[in-house]
């Protein structure tokens, strides 16, 4: 039996991966086959039900287990144990958090922008501005001039 038998699922599945949290998503690197990104409120329930399972001895078994319960993720071009998954709208707000966050996104396989880019709400519009109208004399000649 090896010394460093995984004790949880989370550790079976990664391997000797990483995950590297940002503010509003996950990036997972997944041991020698890929990696992906993840929103954070996907991938917090995931993680903790991972943690708190026994691995099956099986590291793509636990790997699927994982991945299957990820509703919404991006995966990095070459990653070919899963696929990118989600809606449009979920996927194009992860494009722009992890643009924020300073991520390539040439690197990873998103949807055509265009799909993305429909599923984004339009941007609200500045408000209206008044019209233009003539100037206020500021020192109004109450008495009109003697003819």
């Amino acid at each position: 039996m090896p010394l460093n038998a995984p004790k949880t699922v989370l550790e079976a599945a990664l391997g000797n991966g990483m995950v590297r949290k940002f503010r509003d998503f996950a990036l997972v690197v997944l041991d020698g086959e890929g990696a992906l990104c993840v929103p954070a409120d996907i991938w917090l329930p995931a993680a903790s039900w991972a943690h708190g399972r026994a691995p099956s001895g099986n590291r793509v078994r636990d790997r699927q287990q994982l991945l299957g319960r990820l509703e919404v993720l991006v995966t990095r071009r070459g990653t070919a144990v899963v696929s990118t998954s989600g809606a449009p709208l979920r996927l194009a707000r992860l494009r722009e958090q992890m643009k924020r966050e300073g991520l390539d996104i040439g690197e990873w396989n998103f949807p055509a922008a265009a799909v993305l880019d429909a599923a984004l709400p339009p941007l609200p519009s500045p408000p209206a501005r008044p019209a233009a109208t003539e100037p206020v004399d500021p020192d109004p000649d109450p008495d009109p001039p003697p003819a």
